[in-house]
């Protein structure tokens, strides 16, 4: 948070921190619905939140998630664009031995502004799948990159990929031995990252929470 609070005073972008209240306006059925699923409940509340502010301002209000970390402070964001998402070159075995990368959209970062066509659309269906699915089979990133995913194949969304993600093996490497993991992201040949969100739900995975204090410690004190 302390990386993209400076990136966003260094540009004069302004910067709000949101806590628990971001679930307050979820309605009671879908909480009761959703109870325990706090990753879900915060794709529903950050839609609800972007709605409200620019509702009272106007404008373009960017979502970023906490857990993501600035690498460069002279990115600055596009605007020219009233929808834009993050893309994430997402590495990981497909088997055994092989390393994939996987290219989608991500909601860790997404910007709307007033006149998004996408915000108001991706609101409701957002909702309308929670209400009408199975409360047994609601897969963690449903209304996630899981939707924005197969939205994207029919609308061809704006993507940063300057705002990705690093997977657990990639960070690995990343801050550690290079192997198979980073040598795979390099052959996607992606644009150097600006920012990136570190999956900081994904800590309970071998070694993840210990590489990304080792990926801050470098990149904020040096």
């Amino acid at each position: 948070m302390t990386s993209v609070r400076r990136w966003a005073e260094l540009h004069g972008y302004e910067y709000r921190v949101e806590g628990d209240e971001l679930f307050d306006t979820i309605s009671p059925e879908l909480r009761q619905k959703l109870a325990g699923r706090t990753p879900i409940l915060a794709d529903l509340g950050r839609l609800d939140w972007i709605t409200s502010v620019l509702s009272e301002r106007g404008g373009l209000v960017v979502w970023i998630d906490a857990d993501t970390i600035v690498f460069d402070a002279g990115w600055q964001l596009p605007l020219d664009a009233d929808t834009f998402f993050g893309e994430e070159c997402w590495i990981q075995r497909d088997d055994k031995t092989h390393w994939r990368a996987y290219l989608s959209p991500h909601n860790a970062f997404m910007g709307f502004s007033e006149t998004s066509p996408v915000l108001p659309f991706l609101k409701y269906l957002s909702e309308s799948i929670i209400a009408r699915a199975d409360p047994q089979f609601i897969a963690p990133q449903m209304i996630g990159p899981k939707l924005l995913k197969a939205l994207h194949s029919l609308a061809d969304f704006r993507l940063l990929p300057e705002a990705g993600a690093l997977s657990p093996p990639l960070l690995a490497e990343w801050v550690g031995a290079h192997g198979a993991a980073l040598g795979c992201y390099e052959s996607a040949e992606r644009p150097r990252l600006a920012m990136a969100n570190l999956c900081g739900s994904l800590t309970s995975v071998s070694d993840h929470q210990e590489n990304i204090e080792r990926l801050l410690e470098h990149v904020l004190f040096h």
